[in-house]
């Protein structure tokens, strides 16, 4: 069953992966269109993907333009000269000696790289999320934005949401894409006292729970609200065995900060189950029952099912797999790639009652445009 899309509430889930991240932008380009007028209810992100999460829900104007204006204007990585061409991968690496929009050499390191604590410094980040981002937009109560770090001293996840007491800042925002030892921790104080954080994908790179709760309070809790999950993987869980040492590293890389998403599916069919039982339990129980005053019975009855469940997984080959490429031709490849998958895949339909999730595929290989 096709509904309208309008009665759905959408939670998207944004994985961290440098300039992977690209991917993520050609999905979220493909959904706004196929849905004109669409707003998520919440979008939770991970180191870059919590950078576009944050520029998507605190747009001055429009949200699509100002995350374009993000991907090709601030984060890609252009020659120094630029009528000069250079060989692919010089500049597939160019951005080893920092990006404009994100991120610049410490010269401390350079001079002393033993004493240092981290390669670069985000201060071209806060430049660009300064310009990019109205806190009081972010702030406002539209789309629930919740991106995740953690604590160094601590080892703990905490995720920062701005629809908790206090805002949603930008250092909230550089301290979920602090990853060592690129980058530095960041300080967040608070009436706790200060402490510090790095990118929240060392712990965690799919935030998923945050995104479930979210979408569980969406709609003020009514149980008769449509909810829909969408998920982009930008590191998948399933690939070749590896052949060569370059091959070992980069599958490394992937199951560190591969999702968990065939436990979570099975997960959410047991939450469900439990949902219909309460249902059940709640019809039967008499009105003046004390278990209907049980906390835990209460905070049980704010369980929601999750009528949707989409999965997005990039399939990009190996050349544009580097999560540090930050090259004009790379990011739009991977921009289109992302469009091109959320498109085939059917990101502008929201069916009800058949499967609820959405297995990846490869378009690309199955002969998409």
């Amino acid at each position: 069953m096709t509904v309208d899309v309008a009665n759905v509430q959408t939670a998207i889930v944004l994985q961290g992966g440098g300039a992977l991240g690209a991917y993520e932008f050609g999905v979220l380009r493909a959904l706004y269109e196929q849905r004109p007028g669409f707003r998520p209810a919440a979008v939770a992100g991970i180191s870059i993907g919590a950078i576009t999460a944050a520029v998507l829900g605190g747009a001055r104007d429009d949200p699509i333009a100002a995350v374009d204006t993000l991907w090709r204007d601030k984060l890609t990585v252009l020659p120094p000269i630029p009528a000069v061409w250079l060989p692919n991968q010089v500049e597939r690496s160019l951005s080893f000696l920092g990006n404009p929009g994100m991120y610049r050499l410490r010269p401390e390191f350079l001079m002393a790289p033993w004493a240092a604590t981290s390669v670069y410094d985000t201060a071209p980040l806060r430049r660009t999320l300064a310009e990019l981002v109205d806190l009081d937009t972010l702030n406002s109560g539209g789309t629930r934005v919740i991106v995740g770090a953690v604590g160094v001293g601590t080892a703990e996840m905490t995720y920062f949401d701005n629809r908790r007491p206090g805002r949603l800042t930008l250092d909230h925002v550089v301290a979920s894409g602090s990853l060592p030892p690129s980058f530095p921790m960041t300080r967040i104080d608070s009436k706790e006292g200060s402490r510090w954080y790095w990118d929240g994908g060392l712990f965690s790179n799919t935030p998923l729970s945050p995104a479930i709760n979210a979408l569980e309070e969406a709609g003020g809790g009514d149980p008769s609200v449509l909810r829909e999950l969408i998920v982009v993987e930008l590191f998948p869980m399933e690939a070749p065995i590896p052949a060569t040492m370059p091959d070992v590293f980069e599958r490394m890389v992937q199951l560190q900060y591969a999702s968990r998403l065939k436990l979570d599916e099975k997960f959410f069919d047991r939450i469900d189950r439990v949902v219909d039982l309460l249902d059940r339990i709640d019809r039967e129980l008499p009105p003046d029952s004390a278990v209907r005053r049980d906390p835990i019975y209460r905070e049980l009855r704010g369980y929601r099912k999750i009528d949707r469940f989409h999965v997005l997984t990039s399939t990009l080959p190996p050349e544009l797999s580097k999560a540090s490429d930050f090259s004009r031709a790379s990011i739009e490849a991977r921009i289109r790639a992302g469009y091109d998958d959320a498109v085939a895949q059917g990101i502008g339909r929201v069916d009800v009652g058949g499967p609820r999730r959405v297995a990846p595929v490869d378009p690309r290989q199955a002969g998409a445009a």
